[in-house]
């Protein structure tokens, strides 16, 4: 089996306990994207799982669970976009996956985000800050043969932060210039520092996340 597994065709956990998925909401994105950072050291992220309690799971009560899912859509939101961020699937566990018109838009709207950065999303992961719930966290996502990268930055904070950020372009094959879009947007030309890397500034929303993608 190792052949297959190395390829990404089996998988194993990402790397969480089970209980902690009856921790309040708030606390699950926190250790959930814990388990996400420190389980793509050592792996790519096709090749761990994750979990997201769509009902009650080990207790917790109603602080711990997303059903009913339209009256929880920014705790919904952001546990599919934990994972998705990360290029990582998720057992999804409930009964539903939508149960009204808004519910059903949103996730359609996450996983078409998904499905259009699929190839770097999927790629290797380069770390850059471990989640802590004190400040921003987030990983680059880098293909040196495609010369693309690609920065998911998450804010745990109810505020609104901006934030300068390094990433280091040269895990990209990107050492010597690339151009930077920032959720698709116009643009702009980078010059990458003697180490490949490159600063850039971003505005994360409060108990949101943003993106950008690297290109040649």
């Amino acid at each position: 089996p190792d052949t297959y597994f190395f390829r990404g065709s089996n998988k194993t956990g990402m790397g969480y306990r089970e209980t902690n998925w009856s921790l309040p909401r708030a606390q699950q994105h926190l250790h959930a994207r814990q388990n996400l950072y420190d389980g793509t050291w050592e792996k790519p992220p096709t090749m761990g799982w994750m979990f997201v309690p769509l009902v009650e799971y080990h207790g917790g009560g109603a602080e711990a669970t997303i059903e009913p899912l339209r009256e929880h859509l920014d705790d919904y939101r952001q546990h599919l976009y934990n994972n998705l961020g990360y290029g990582a699937q998720a057992c999804y566990r409930g009964p539903r996956l939508y149960d009204s018109p808004e519910t059903k838009a949103m996730v359609q709207k996450a996983v078409d985000w998904f499905k259009s950065h699929r190839g770097i999303l999927e790629a290797d992961v380069v770390p850059l800050r471990r989640p802590d719930g004190r400040d921003w966290d987030g990983i680059l996502h880098v293909d040196p043969a495609a010369k693309h990268a690609m920065a998911v930055l998450y804010n745990p904070l109810s505020q609104p932060i901006r934030r300068r950020v390094r990433l280091p372009l040269a895990y990209a094959g990107l050492a010597d210039g690339a151009r930077l879009k920032i959720e698709g947007g116009r643009a702009r030309a980078l010059k990458p520092e003697r180490d490949g890397s490159v600063w850039v500034e971003f505005q994360i929303p409060g108990e949101g996340f943003t993106w950008a993608e690297v290109l040649r």
